[in-house]
Order: structure tokens, then C-alpha cells, then sequence
């Protein structure tokens, strides 16, 4: 009898929650281009409930902001995806009189 409490409680409530949470990822852009204007985006760091968001997804989700046009939201992120191409050396300074 047991048992079958576990189950109902699994389908009716745990099952649900699961769907919801997928779903609720499955909505986010998987880019890191603006929705707006299509130019790059940089990470933001999140508030608390961001954070917390971030966690449950198991760090897929970042907060990012796009300087040309001022749009900011969540996107997931894929741990699989290469990282921006950074420069090995600073470019050169000018040179000061």
C-alpha cells in the first residue's frame, strides 16, 4: 500500500514539477546573439533568484545584456559550444609623447 502512495505522489506532483522545469529551459534562446539586433551579448551576473534558476538548471542559464541595443534576459548556454577566440597578446599601445 505503501508503494502505491509513493507512486501517486511521483505522478502527480513530482512528474508534473519535472515537466515544468524542462519546459520552462526549453523556452530561453539558445544563442548568445541578441534577439533584437543580432550582435553579440555579454554575461550579467544574477540576483539571487537567477542564481537559484541557474543552479536548478545545472548552470545552463546565464543572464546576458547586449551593449548595442540594451536587451537583457536569460539564454542557455551549452557546455559544448566554443568559447570566444581571445587575443594571446594585448595589442600594442599607442605610443605617448
Amino acid at each position: 500500500m505503501l508503494l502505491l502512495w509513493i507512486a501517486f505522489i511521483f505522478v502527480a506532483f513530482v512528474s508534473k514539477f519535472l515537466l515544468a522545469v524542462a519546459m520552462c529551459y526549453l523556452i530561453f534562446p539558445a544563442e548568445r546573439t541578441c534577439d533584437e539586433c543580432d550582435a553579440e551579448t555579454l554575461p550579467v551576473r544574477m540576483g539571487l533568484a537567477g542564481r537559484t534558476m541557474s543552479r536548478m538548471m545545472m548552470g545552463k542559464l546565464q543572464r546576458r545584456w547586449c551593449p548595442r541595443c540594451g536587451w537583457e534576459g536569460m539564454t542557455r548556454t551549452d557546455g559544448n559550444a566554443p568559447a570566444p577566440a581571445l587575443p594571446l597578446t594585448d595589442p600594442p599601445s599607442p605610443a605617448r609623447r
